[in-house]
């Protein structure tokens, strides 16, 4: 049975949800009556995870009580948001992908320092945005949402238990304000989404907006 592209739309904003905040694999009653409301709306699902990494970044600033939600994107929807690539959008990228709208990106995640532990998956990452097709502007930034959330979700996973662990004590310093009014499993789901944030900023380059950064103008709805 072949899912309606709302139906993959709803699923790849799930998934990106999920990645970002850790936690339940699904999404709330709320959140799913939401999803659904903006899709008929005309809101793309790149736009949609365009608008979750806006609301992730903007909650560095302050703890946070609640945990992100789709209502928390609400705010950002439609908004631009600049991506990380800089000097590498200015030179010419790698001869045989020169037609493609994400060699900058490729280019510049084959420039990370030899001694990334995850140097190796970059590099296929790299590989893999480049054979993505070019036709379709759209499906492309969604494809390649898709191939960063990914990488970011198996590094997460495939974290030595060590590592993990340090990276969840670091985040639950950092809530310390508000560990005396959060529930012990509200403050634990906190700490990874603090966590899987601070890995994400390992890694700015995988953003929605760098990609949204590449595609060529008009291409893409606001």
């Amino acid at each position: 049975m072949w899912e309606t592209l709302d139906e993959r739309a709803a699923e790849a904003v799930r998934k990106h949800l999920v990645a970002l905040r850790g936690g339940a694999p699904f999404l709330s009653p709320d959140d799913s009556s939401l999803l659904d409301t903006w899709l008929r709306d005309g809101w793309s699902g790149p736009q949609i995870i365009h608008a979750l990494e806006r609301a992730a970044d903007a909650r560095r600033k302050r703890p946070q009580r609640l945990p992100l939600t789709l209502r928390s994107a609400r705010p950002h929807l439609g908004k631009a948001h600049r991506g990380a690539l800089r000097t590498a959008a200015d030179r010419p990228p790698e001869p045989a992908a020169a037609a493609h709208p994400l060699a900058p990106l490729a280019a510049a995640l084959r420039e990370r320092p030899a001694d990334d532990p995850r140097h190796d998956q970059l590099d296929a990452l790299a590989d893999a945005l480049l054979a993505l097709p070019v036709d379709d502007p759209q499906l492309l930034e969604a494809r390649a949402q898709t191939l960063c959330r990914d990488f970011l979700l198996r590094a997460w996973t495939e974290m030595e238990d060590w590592e993990r662990e340090e990276r969840l004590d670091d985040a639950r310093q950092s809530l310390h304000a508000v560990r005396e009014v959060l529930s012990a499993a509200a403050f634990e789901s906190s700490a990874e989404e603090v966590a899987r944030d601070q890995l994400r900023q390992a890694y700015p380059l995988l953003s929605a907006a760098t990609i949204r950064q590449l595609l060529p103008k008009g291409s893409a709805p606001a």
